[in-house]
């Protein structure tokens, strides 16, 4: 009770949660609607504006026009989660074809692959609600793992044989299997800390559950794990001959894999932030943009080559996002 009051307060301005979460995901559809007003219980599922009567407080492009204007964005948010169920749908099903001809490390890239291809091109079209949509995730996965770790039937069983093609050393240290917890919070925190000081908007009980403008750092935490990672682990492990000097057995090639495909990501989420029309489209600075984005991409390899000892799933991300601010890509 007293954490649902503190949400309810603090997040919600004062909304029920269960009400404002209706009205946040299904408040756009046209038969909701009718059937809240006509019962009378706009008191307790709050509605969102609808989209005919929206009044921009700032200048748009053409995806934020589609999104408020076209299918409004309570509708929007149930496209981008019927999206994102489709994606991690066919990545499971790839894992499990692949399960009897590749290795353990390979069919656990599948996943970074499934994050890039979920993630990179939907969180610029609403990042709060991918903040929080990540934040409940994280919050199930780790109730999951509970419940198997704790050898609670009957979930326990069937998580363990699910998870146990996709384990590796680290996993086996404690009695939680780290892997993909840490590859959701190292998509998630340089999206979290990006929105800490971003300028919110939104009105009534949806106050502060919007922003005016994105940024490329807040899907650095995607490319860094879900393309640097999966780069610099697939090229090493198959055609890394030269050794750093420092212990920890990760290879030059591996790790300029990581560089280019960091670079290639920024760029691509660079330009993906200009044609949606979040960011005034120049191309004369694109050069630019892919030398700083290189340079990101070195400074995370470098400190992703060092790390032998803690996650980097974790804290190579935080990395390349302090970069991506420091450089102003």
């Amino acid at each position: 009770m007293p954490v649902r009051y503190f949400i309810s307060t603090r997040a919600l301005a004062g909304s029920e949660p269960i009400g404002w979460v209706i009205g946040y995901f299904f408040g756009d559809i046209p038969q909701v609607r009718m059937f809240i007003v006509a019962n009378n219980l706009d008191w307790w599922v709050k509605l969102p504006v609808h989209k005919t009567h929206i009044q921009l407080l700032y200048s748009i492009g053409i995806m934020e026009t589609y999104r408020q204007k076209v299918f409004g964005s309570a509708n929007t948010r149930l496209l981008l989660a019927g999206f994102c169920v489709l994606v991690v749908s066919c990545g499971i099903a790839a894992v499990l074809q692949l399960r009897r001809v590749v290795e353990v490390d390979t069919r656990r890239k599948v996943f970074h692959g499934v994050m890039v291809a979920m993630l990179l091109p939907t969180i610029p079209i609403d990042p709060c609600f991918f903040a929080l949509a990540l934040m409940i995730v994280l919050a199930i996965f780790l109730m999951l793992d509970m419940f198997r770790a704790s050898q609670m039937p009957p979930i326990s069983r069937p998580l363990t044989n699910f998870l146990a093609p996709y384990v590796d050393g680290r996993d086996h240290r404690g009695p939680v299997i780290v892997s993909h917890i840490f590859l959701l919070i190292g998509c998630a925190i340089p999206l979290w800390l990006s929105l800490a000081a971003v300028e919110r908007t939104g009105t009534g009980p949806f106050k502060g559950w919007d922003v005016t403008s994105r940024d490329l750092s807040m899907v650095s935490g995607v490319i860094c794990v879900g393309m640097g990672d999966a780069a610099a682990s697939l090229i090493g492990r198959r055609f890394g001959k030269t050794k750093w000097h420092w212990v920890g057995g990760k290879s030059i090639e591996g790790s300029a894999a990581f560089a280019i495909a960091v670079m290639i990501g920024l760029t691509a989420s660079w330009l993906w932030l200009r044609i949606g029309g979040w960011v005034e489209f120049n191309l004369s600075e694109l050069p630019l943009a892919m030398m700083k984005s290189l340079a990101a991409g070195a400074g995370a390899s470098l400190m992703e080559s060092t790390l032998t000892a803690a996650n980097d799933n974790v804290v190579v991300p935080i990395g390349l996002w302090l970069l991506v601010k420091g450089l102003d890509i």
